[in-house]
């Protein structure tokens, strides 16, 4: 991206912080050292239950307003593996040095709802409105599906509800991945959480992955205006009712949005504030984005796992710190692994390459699917899991990606749905 576009893209983060520091919200007053209780704000999948825990840190849960999909909802609407944002405040308590952190709203939202169009024969990726869903070892499969595995969904057939990281250029990380039931004369809300790519102002129409987002009609939430080129590289929510397929010598998915809503945290300001994402750009060493949210770090912060040069796109994060104006400054970074998607740039030995501008180790414990280590040539498209040392990733798993065709995306080859005049799927 250019350095134009950064300028763009940074003036609109600006823009919506803020609009969000504007917002009315919960405050609790004081910070630490007046009223010993600060407020919070946290982004991250759900762990485990009692309260509720988010990235391993439990939240009581007694009084607390909760959003699912848009609805209110309650903790027994709640799953582990969904994403949520917490807001809550932190109080310190005499007897432990842990804070007792009490929440005072908690949002769910999917990342992605659609029908299923694909997936790969060792069920380790999904399609579904034109992402590539990425299926680890740790994503949570609804107990509905049948033998707990993506291979038994049908193409074409199911709707599935996901919760995932968004990795940019279309890909997403489940955490979670639901059946969801619908009467025969209901129509899906289809749901995408993704980064604008391609923005047409003329045509008010924006790409998120192998989708097609057409705006004309759409309810614009925290958007700055569209012009000067400024919406691409945004991370957005978009809802609609109505798929089809386009029609041309690359035919695509299409989503008729009914609203397009910039992603935040709810929040431009806390003392205290937790994030768990996959890096989606880095400015520069020390200054890189989580979505919309830019972090920084300084000669303070805590690195876990690694140091600030081996923090690059695709690396999965969970950050600590102060969250002013909507940029973070962070005081613990904690690097997790690294889950990279990219063409073959150049090999410099056997097991040794660039992925995009990103160094690759493979060793002898690294496994291998859909190809072998001689088939890592300059132009195939591979996904990377591993840890960062030193800038470079060390590989855990090499996949060999099936570049699928646009037609085939658009055109599954088996089951394919019926169509309806309000929606057609896959």
């Amino acid at each position: 991206m250019s350095d134009i576009r950064y300028q763009n893209l940074l003036a609109a983060l600006t823009l919506f912080a803020v609009l969000a520091s504007c917002s009315p919200g919960p405050q609790a007053g004081g910070g630490i050292g007046g009223t010993g209780r600060l407020t919070s704000v946290a982004s991250g999948p759900i762990t485990g239950f009692g309260s509720v825990f988010v990235s391993g840190t439990e939240y009581e849960t007694t009084n607390t307003s909760m959003m699912v999909d848009g609805q209110p909802g309650s903790q027994r609407d709640l799953k582990k593996g969904m994403l949520v944002r917490v807001k809550a405040t932190v109080t310190e308590r005499s007897d432990t040095d842990a804070p007792l952190r009490t929440a005072e709203t908690l949002v769910y939202e999917d990342t992605l709802e659609g029908v299923v169009q694909s997936m790969t024969p060792t069920g380790s990726h999904l399609v579904v409105l034109g992402q590539s869903v990425t299926i680890t070892p740790a994503t949570l499969i609804d107990a509905r599906i049948s033998g707990g595995t993506v291979l038994n969904l049908v193409p074409g057939r199911d709707l599935v509800e996901i919760s995932g990281f968004v990795m940019g250029d279309g890909v997403i990380r489940a955490t979670l991945i639901d059946l969801k039931t619908l009467d025969a004369t209901a129509t899906p809300d289809y749901q995408v959480k993704g980064l604008i790519a391609n923005h047409r102002v003329d045509q008010r129409t924006f790409e998120i992955g192998g989708l097609t987002v057409d705006y004309r009609n759409s309810l614009l939430q925290d958007l700055p205006g569209p012009a000067g080129g400024v919406w691409d590289g945004l991370l957005v929510d978009v809802i609609g009712t109505q798929v089809s397929s386009e029609t041309g010598s690359s035919p695509r998915l299409r989503l008729t949005a009914s609203r397009v809503r910039l992603e935040g945290l709810g929040s431009s300001d806390s003392e205290d504030a937790v994030v768990e994402g996959s890096v989606t750009r880095v400015l520069s060493p020390g200054n890189f984005f989580l979505g919309n949210l830019q972090v920084v770090s300084d000669a303070r912060t805590v690195f876990q796992g690694g140091t600030n040069a081996d923090i690059l796109v695709g690396v999965h994060l969970e950050v600590h710190g102060r969250l002013v104006g909507g940029v973070m400054t962070a005081a613990e970074v904690e690097l997790e692994d690294a889950d990279l998607h990219g063409a073959v740039m150049q090999v410099l030995s056997l097991g040794h390459f660039f992925l995009g501008n990103v160094q690759v180790l493979t060793n002898a414990e690294t496994i291998f699917e859909g190809g072998t280590i001689n088939d890592i040539v300059v132009g195939v498209h591979l996904e990377v899991y591993g840890s960062v040392v030193d800038g470079t990733v060390s590989a855990t798993k090499v996949e060999f990606e099936r570049v699928t065709s646009l037609s085939e995306i658009s055109h599954p080859e088996t089951s394919p749905a019926t169509n309806s005049a309000d929606h057609t799927v896959p």
